[in-house]
């Protein structure tokens, strides 16, 4: 006799996230993801050990790529609800936004406005845990949170888009792949 309350596709969503979620490591995942966004990865990981220690900016990377295989995960198998995939194309387009914020500061002088970055980035991250709200656990949410603060607080963004920023020189580089995600993944 069957089990009640036992759902087998349930089952199967939380291994294949669980599994996921540990071959979240920089070999397992440049097979996953394409060039840009493998390149996108490896320059966000550079910053990071310029502000912390190697494994916490490991961690940090470990946790965006586990919160994007799951968000793709539940896409994929079509977990998300109508209103879900209302707010899924909302982050998207927020996200596509921040893409084209940050080429904008790249190619136009002195246009940095960390305000409002900060606030975009905060209403994506909005959106995200609107999106995973009834998916993932709370450790999962706790990623998305670890991913945001390191970009929202302190001076990591000054740091890039000041004409006197210690990491000005990744600007180029980050822009560049954000134009090639937009016209392929994001156009509209």
């Amino acid at each position: 006799m069957a089990e009640a309350g036992f759902n087998s596709r349930s089952l199967g969503m939380q291994i294949q996230k669980k599994v996921f979620g540990k071959l979240a490591s920089r070999g397992v995942v440049k097979t996953l993801i394409d060039d840009d966004s493998g390149k996108l990865l490896d320059m966000l990981h550079q910053l990071a050990c310029k502000e912390m220690d190697n494994k916490r900016a490991q961690k940090l990377i470990k946790d965006l790529i586990k919160v994007v295989i799951k968000v793709g995960l539940l896409y994929r198998n079509h977990q998300f609800n109508d209103a879900e995939l209302a707010i899924g194309l909302k982050s998207k387009m927020k996200l596509r936004n921040i893409a084209l914020t940050v080429i904008s500061f790249h190619e136009v002088d002195f246009s940095y406005d960390k305000g409002y970055l900060v606030t975009s980035i905060n209403e994506a991250a909005k959106l995200l845990h609107d999106l995973v709200a009834r998916h993932l656990t709370a450790k999962s949410q706790g990623r998305i949170n670890n991913v945001i603060t390191f970009f929202t607080t302190g001076d990591v963004l000054d740091k890039v888009f000041t004409t006197d920023g210690a990491y000005h020189d990744m600007l180029p580089t980050i822009s560049e792949v954000f134009s090639r995600v937009v016209d392929q993944e994001w156009s509209v």
